[in-house]
């Protein structure tokens, strides 16, 4: 991982205001890439070992270059969010959460959930550090229709989502974006864009708390 990598914390400015860490820059354009069908799953034509994570999923390509250009807020940049939830970094700032970090989810992502608490929550959203939650709240699109805040004992990575491939025989073809469980024998065609965690055993906040 480059140093411009593990320290790309939260920009402020009076041009844009707060720039989250995960948030992807206009220069991070994807690089020309090639699907191919090898050993019975997709890759690239020029795959190399950073293509894939620790558990050999295809994952999307992305430049890196935050803060340069124009910060993209509607987008996520795949490799810091994947690194946010496998380091529990903190989405806004990018520093490690620890044991203080909580999960913020969409009123109504939350009810999408498996059925009511305390039954498991799966979400692409990584953590927040007590001190970003009110901020995220406050400037989040996503959860200006309301939002529950979580704190997880017990939890995992359990899903990916992004295109999913499917071999016919006149070659690939892209189904559409979808969230496949890392368990899945699906998982093999997929080119992924963001990692899901699967909250399973937390509690549940009063609404504006992280203590």
């Amino acid at each position: 991982m480059s140093s411009r990598m593990r320290s790309a914390p939260a920009v402020t400015s009076a041009r844009w205001g707060v720039v989250p860490y995960v948030t992807a820059w206009s220069s991070e354009e994807a690089p020309p890439y090639n699907v191919v069908v090898r050993g019975g799953r997709i890759g690239y034509a020029d795959e190399t070992q950073y293509d894939r994570d620790s558990v050999g999923v295809l994952w999307a390509r992305m430049g890196i270059s935050p803060r340069v250009g124009r910060p993209q807020f509607k987008n996520v940049h795949y490799l810091r969010q994947r690194l946010a939830m496998r380091k529990l970094l903190c989405q806004v700032c990018g520093t490690r959460c620890g044991d203080d970090g909580v999960w913020v989810l969409s009123a109504q992502e939350y009810e999408n959930g498996e059925g009511p608490w305390p039954a498991p929550v799966l979400t692409a959203q990584p953590p927040l550090c007590p001190g970003c939650v009110e901020r995220s709240a406050r400037l989040c699109p996503h959860l200006r229709g309301g939002h529950v805040v979580l704190r997880a004992s017990r939890f995992r990575p359990a899903a990916v989502s992004g295109m999913l491939y499917e071999p016919t025989p006149v070659g690939l073809r892209a189904v559409g974006r979808e969230t496949v469980a890392l368990d899945s024998p699906w998982v093999r065609w997929l080119r992924a864009t963001q990692l899901h965690m699967r909250l399973e055993e937390y509690t549940v906040l009063e609404p504006g708390s992280s203590a």
